[in-house]
């Protein structure tokens, strides 16, 4: 079985992204995929998109993908604000063609994905898009990730929550960090986050991505220019906290 690459919650930050690709040649990974939120919060949607256009064999729809052509009444006030400068940026014109191109593109991503053997999405099993499958998930609400569990039979890979780790059926998450990077799954249902390249959430402000061979899960963390990221988002004119959560991994 041929190794490949698991990529999510990009959010419009070029230079992370740039760091993951390299790292992930470096590895000699040829196959990459993307689990969504390739847009939103950041200054770079259009390269981003291109990128991945040009890298990922498949991508799915995250929320933020799906909030550039729907209601934002349930995005936080940063988010709709994020989405609406991304709006104005890639919306397509009369002469924009590759503009078009990436429009269409993220606008018919489909919600979930099976390949490999595996179960992929961007939320949860039961709400590919929008749930949560949050760490704390396990002790605080059990009946949630049971129900989830009920639904595969299988592995599932899944984006969203910014926070990389793994659920088992004991409801425990275990959190990927660099004294835990390993895991080796046996075909049983387990919840697998692949963490966060452009805006992780788990205090270590690296990009984060997964490499898989065979059953073999690892996570990767890969240092990016942050001060970079941070200009280019204040020079866009979106919130100063968009920029200042990045080097806080927060």
């Amino acid at each position: 079985m041929t190794a490949f690459a698991l990529i999510s919650d990009l959010h419009s930050n070029l230079e992370a992204l740039e760091a993951v690709f390299q790292r992930i040649d470096e590895l000699g990974v040829r196959d990459v995929h993307c689990l969504g939120d390739v847009v939103g919060y950041g200054a770079e949607p259009e390269a981003c998109t291109w990128l991945v256009m040009q890298r990922c064999s498949w991508t799915i729809m995250g929320n933020h993908d799906w909030g550039l052509f729907h209601d934002l009444e349930d995005f936080n006030p940063l988010a709709r604000e994020a989405l609406l400068f991304t709006r104005r940026r890639m919306k397509p014109t009369w002469f924009g063609a590759r503009r078009r191109q990436m429009w269409e593109y993220l606008r018919n991503l489909p919600d979930r994905k099976e390949d490999h053997g595996f179960l992929f999405c961007h939320g949860s099993p039961r709400d590919p898009i929008m749930e949560y499958v949050l760490k704390s998930d396990g002790f605080l609400e059990p009946d949630k990730l049971r129900d989830i569990f009920a639904r595969i039979d299988r592995p599932c890979f899944v984006g969203h929550t910014h926070w990389p780790g793994i659920h088992r059926t004991d409801l425990r998450f275990l959190a990927a960090n660099d004294a835990f990077r390993t895991v080796d799954l046996d075909g049983a249902p387990a919840v697998v986050n692949v963490g966060s390249v452009g805006q992780p959430r788990d205090g270590d402000p690296r990009a984060c991505f997964v490499v898989v061979d065979g059953n073999r899960v690892e996570w990767h963390r890969v240092p990016y220019d942050i001060a970079r990221t941070q200009r280019k988002i204040i020079a866009a004119g979106l919130h100063p906290a968009l920029a200042d959560r990045l080097e806080r991994g927060k």
